[in-house]
């Protein structure tokens, strides 16, 4: 038994990997010293077929911890299988740096854990393979009995109940398909769900759990279903809300059912909503992260119920063993909506020591009315190229999710989160240097894609119908300048400022079609700013410009059609 992985979850780059990682951990034993074993309660692993061996399970097993100080610390697993016969061979994780010995059908391992003084919080991840016996009786459980602690600490346990054999519910293969349109904000989405037991076992129970993405809100509540609300408060955390639904129908081995539609309203701010549906014969197994996420309120037991199909419910329904495979039970059905939102650039100069070095703060403001989100997928909504004229450079920390690239270097990128809700903005602080400020140096600011800011090339934002508005030019010299977004020129909504300030007066400079540098101005009351031109070719200076307006990019004079990269909507979720 050892080490097989060790994560980081400090050093976790996307929460969305974080959440995966969660999501596979089950019931956590208590704590040795400030060890933490996370393990499932009960597993099915395959039944043993006539001929030939069982297929092995690997059970995921994480040990997570502190270890501070310098030194490294032994961690004891034991692994008590007594209680599996009849059921299940075990065999420990055979990782190079572990160190075990075998009593019987008891299983010590030893590892040493190595101190990461950047990161002291550790979660190491074993893999210890469970094999079912010829002949083992199925919806019978065998008990795998874990003990974990420091070499010199007090060990506490946790029982595995492990089945030979089970249900094996799945969702309809089509649930994985291209998002559908719902219309327009305010509408109703009706998603049924087609369920059919692919295992050796009925399930016993019925449980359904579904989680609603930002944008959508339960329209019905069922008297079966408990419903949850986000521990976390911050959005878009805040913006799910979850229900866990039991049906006392067991579904038979064979057998397909179709579980009633659930009901959801579209809000006022969706644009790329989402719903998670995962379908198991027991609540207490393989919910644990959705459970840790949310506070769920008893189901009211009043009011109609949520049915398979409106099939006859068993009052006396017990849940079954685990399900079989959880490759198929769980889905995210994707949905569009008729609705956009407009981004637009705002940009401040704030100068210092007569214009030699400043702060440069670009913001995106979303005007709405839809909030953008790509949690799904974890890409950045958006991101910022701040090209820089000759003779500005970096002078200091950029901030997070901005960074120069080297074939890029008078390029700052900066990357937006993945999710920005309506009306908000997210802003920049640059750190720069101006060799000549008389000069009157220009810098280029423009919103696009995440494919374009790796190409260098600004690119319109899909889900934004006027893009005139995402770039600017600011003039970087001795006057404190300030730079706002033209106003659309089609559908795109109005450009408002960003809360905390903007624009302190209206544009005063355009881009031309030529290249040419904008006229700006010196007074601080006056903006320097222009919806029209941005240079974001990678060339130095502001002989580069983008004339969103026309549609192309304006490099020295020739001209190249600016084209945008086709993404299915869903694929950002």
């Amino acid at each position: 038994m050892g080490n097989s992985r060790i994560t980081r979850p400090a050093a976790l780059a996307a929460p969305v990997a974080a959440a995966a990682i969660l999501a596979l951990v089950s019931t956590p034993a208590q704590a040795a010293d400030d060890l933490r074993l996370d393990v499932q309660s009960a597993v099915s692993i395959p039944a043993a077929p006539d001929s030939g061996d069982a297929t092995a399970y690997q059970l995921s097993l994480n040990s997570r911890g502190t270890l501070t100080g310098s030194s490294p610390r032994d961690i004891v697993l034991t692994f008590d299988a007594t209680g599996l016969a009849g059921i299940a061979t075990f065999a420990p994780d055979t990782a190079w740096d572990a160190k075990c010995t075998t009593a019987g059908q008891v299983y010590t391992c030893t590892y040493r854990q190595y101190p990461t003084p950047q990161h002291p919080d550790f979660n190491s991840q074993f893999h210890p393979v469970l094999k079912a016996l010829k002949g083992a009786p199925q919806g019978t459980a065998g008990h795998l009995k874990i003990s974990q602690g420091w070499v010199d600490g007090q060990p506490n346990s946790v029982d595995v109940a492990v089945y030979a054999g089970g249900p094996k519910l799945e969702l309809d293969a089509a649930l994985d398909r291209d998002p559908a349109n719902v219309g327009k904000p305010g509408s109703t989405v009706k998603q049924s769900l087609k369920v059919t037991n692919n295992g050796t076992l009925e399930s016993g129970q019925l449980v359904v759990s579904a989680e609603l993405g930002p944008g959508l809100s339960f329209k019905q509540k069922f008297a079966n279903c408990s419903y949850g609300t986000p521990v976390d408060s911050s959005p878009p955390a805040s913006r799910r809300s979850a229900a866990i639904c039991t049906i006392n129908t067991s579904v038979k081995p064979g057998q397909t059912v179709t579980i009633d539609p659930f009901e959801a309203t579209v809000d006022a701010d969706a644009l790329y909503p989402d719903i998670e549906f995962d379908v198991l014969p027991r609540a207490d197994v393989g919910l644990e992260y959705l459970r840790g996420a949310h506070r769920f309120t008893p189901a009211s037991g009043s009011g109609p119920r949520l049915t398979a199909g409106g099939l006859p419910e068993d009052p006396a329904a017990k849940p079954g063993p685990p399900n079989l495979d959880r490759a198929h039970n769980r889905a995210i059905v994707q949905y569009r909506v008729d609705s956009h939102a407009d981004l637009s650039s705002w940009a401040v100069w704030a100068p210092t020591d007569g214009g030699k070095k400043g702060t440069l703060k670009v913001t995106a403001h979303s005007n709405g009315p839809a909030s953008v989100d790509y949690l799904r997928s974890g890409n950045t909504i958006a991101e910022f190229l701040v090209t820089l004229p000759s003779g500005v450079t970096v002078a200091g920390k950029l901030p997070d999710g901005c960074f120069v690239r080297d074939q890029h270097p008078n390029v700052v990128a900066c990357n937006l989160p993945m999710w920005l809700a309506s009306g908000e903005d997210k802003s920049f602080d640059l750190p720069l240097a101006v060799s000549d400020p008389a000069a009157g140096p220009t810098a280029a600011i423009a919103l696009t894609t995440e494919q374009g800011g790796w190409e260098n090339k600004v690119e319109p934002l899909p889900y934004d119908p006027d893009n005139t508005n995402n770039s600017i030019t600011l003039a970087l010299g001795s006057t404190a300048t300030t730079a706002e977004p033209s106003p659309p020129s089609t559908g795109g909504g109005q450009s408002t400022p960003p809360a905390g300030g903007g624009s302190t007066g209206s544009a005063s400079a355009s881009a031309s079609a030529d290249g040419a540098t904008p006229a700006t101005s010196g007074s601080a009351s006056s903006s320097a700013g222009t919806g029209g031109g941005l240079a974001s070719t990678g060339s130095e200076g502001t002989d580069t410009m983008l004339w969103l307006g026309a549609g192309a990019i304006v490099v020295g004079g020739g001209v190249l059609a600016l084209t945008a990269r086709r993404r299915r909507a869903g694929t950002h979720q």
